[in-house]
């Protein structure tokens, strides 16, 4: 499908050809030990009434010598998103650049970290400084008034000791109004991995904490928060202030994110229909525990779902979904038809988006640096403005990436962009699931999802599973500790996974394993009862080795008393 543009797009011709360039850092590379690396870059340049504006960046440098030289290219401007994907692997643009800087010199550098103004400009340019004072800082862009609008390759090469390597980059210039900017809803989740990560995690939600105005999703994943509420740590002390921190502005929502391994379909398919309210209730408890807050509608999804299980999750209340955008059949980001929410084919009328993959993959790879990842995913946004400036419709793309994969470094340049930019709007999921907001901008009004393996459940396991719940239920309304029962009840949770029936029965046998420790605290003593006569009280025994208390039903049954 061809792209749609205004006029004066589609009459823009650009022919390019190979250019040869090194490659991006790889994940040993991407340290100080690397020739450079671009620390921090404006991702947004908006021209003046006279053609006129600058930008920032700044680099560091793994080592500094007097011969040192950096360079500026620019490259004619983005047509199609394929030509994204380039930049980020490090093939960089083909063709030759529209304009390029003067090689000018690495001096004044604090700690091996030197920033730069570089001017563009349209027609002549004054006599510009940066802070180093270099007069070769700019670029000229080939156009004129409005046909500037648009998103540009940068190349930033560095000399040393006659060595040159080369970096990828791009900015986004505005030069007139913006008619609909795009939403962005950002997903920060809260999966496994945030805990096993505690210290990245701490300082991401440190960060989100102060971007208030902005507003983001935190998903709640229950085996994430049972660990956070039953760990006393100094560590877990410190993330769990770092979550309240993030969640106290009322921006900041948080939505249910159950594990991608549940088995919905398969519960309600065998008899076990009330837990999926279980799986789905489980987070808001814990999150309600820990700070106080409600989860939003949305359901965020991490994984491939049936449409059985999409329909087990509408018999439990669900209404809204995200998913991965891979668990569709035909991926929206690779059309122009996207950033609408829809139904999904055999599944109701539950609503679903989806999310960009793409660039959810670009905010997790750990071989870009941060800033320059950050300066990446922003361009790439404000060019998905550009594939349809004059949209009738809001158009929204939403971002899920683990807090453990996005340094505290990217969330600040990012969210200082989603802050400021003319491109975009940061937004919650909520609005962008506005009915109204189906099969517009040509979007379509529904989606199929890829075909997903059935799972089997044996008789065991089902016989196994119900008697656990059982169990598990009886024995939570005896303790007087919030932890251990919920601890026992994700461990039931995480045993209703999809896949083969060995598996599932590994799982709800650790389950019960737990649940038999917790038992083991307690014993009667099993030294003989005696009775002082008629109406009196039944002397026995009750040893807990536990450290809460329970309260306990005896049962004396006997055909006779000694």
């Amino acid at each position: 499908m061809s792209h749609r543009f205004p006029t004066w797009w589609r009459a823009l011709s650009v022919v390019l050809l190979s250019l040869a360039t090194v490659t991006w850092p790889s994940a040993a590379q991407a340290t100080p030990t690397a020739p450079f690396a671009l620390v921090h870059q404006d991702p947004f340049a908006v021209l003046s009434s006279r053609g006129t504006s600058h930008f920032n960046f700044t680099l560091h440098l793994a080592r500094t010598d007097v011969s040192a030289r950096v360079q500026l290219s620019l490259y004619p401007r983005l047509v199609t998103r394929s030509q994204i994907g380039p930049l980020v692997s490090g093939a960089g643009a083909t063709g030759r650049p529209g304009a390029a800087t003067s090689n000018f010199a690495l001096k004044c550098t604090t700690r091996h970290s030197l920033t730069f103004t570089v001017a563009l400009y349209t027609k002549v340019l004054g006599r510009a400084k940066s802070p180093c004072a270099v007069r070769g800082a700019r670029l000229r862009l080939p156009c004129r008034g409005q046909t500037c609008d648009g998103v540009y390759p940068l190349r930033y090469t560095v000399t040393n000791n006659g060595v040159s390597t080369s970096e990828w980059s791009m900015i986004a210039v505005q030069a007139s109004r913006v008619a609909t900017p795009l939403n962005v809803d950002w997903i920060t989740t809260l999966d496994p991995t945030s805990w096993q990560q505690s210290g990245r995690a701490i300082a991401v939600m440190n960060a989100l904490a102060k971007f208030d105005a902005v507003p983001l999703t935190l998903t709640a994943d229950y085996r994430t928060l049972v660990r956070a509420l039953s760990d006393t740590s100094a560590t877990a002390t410190a993330w769990r202030a770092s979550l309240n921190k993030a969640l106290a502005s009322p921006l900041h929502r948080a939505s249910d994110a159950p594990p991608g391994d549940i088995d919905f379909g398969g519960l309600v398919a065998n008899g076990l229909t009330t837990q999926v309210g279980t799986q789905l209730s489980l987070a808001s408890q814990l999150l309600r525990t820990l700070n106080g807050r409600y989860v939003d509608n949305p359901v965020v999804l991490s994984a491939t779902p049936s449409v059985s299980s999409l329909d087990a999750l509408a018999g439990a209340g669900v209404s809204e979904v995200v998913l991965p955008e891979a668990d569709l059949a035909l991926a929206p980001s690779s059309t122009l038809n996207w950033g609408a929410p829809f139904h999904v084919q055999g599944a109701g009328p539950l609503l679903a988006l989806s999310t960009d993959e793409p660039l959810s993959q670009l905010v997790t790879d750990s071989t870009i640096e941060p800033g320059r990842r950050a300066v990446l995913t922003l361009t790439t946004l404000a060019f998905l403005h550009f594939e349809e400036p004059n949209a009738p419709a809001i158009r929204t793309v939403v971002i899920s990436a683990p807090v453990a994969q996005t340094p505290a470094t990217f969330m600040v340049d990012l969210f200082s962009g989603l802050a400021h930019n003319p491109f975009f709007h940061a937004s919650n999921l909520a609005p962008s699931f506005n009915s109204i907001l189906v099969a517009t901008n040509g979007a379509p009004s529904s989606r199929s999802l890829v075909t997903s393996r059935p799972s089997t459940w044996t008789s065991r396991n089902l016989a196994t599973l119900t008697s656990l719940i059982g169990q598990v239920n009886s024995f939570g309304q005896a303790v007087t500790s919030n932890v251990v029962e919920s601890e026992l009840h994700v461990a039931v949770a995480r045993s209703e996974i999809i896949g083969g029936p060995d598996a599932r029965q590994l799982a709800i046998t650790r389950a019960t394993d737990a649940l038999n420790a917790q038992l083991g605290d307690f014993s009667i003593d099993a030294g003989p009862i005696t009775l002082a006569g008629p109406g009196t009280s039944l002397p026995i025994t009750i040893i807990s080795r536990a450290n809460y208390t329970v309260t306990a039903v005896v049962h004396l049954i006997t055909d006779r008393l000694i």
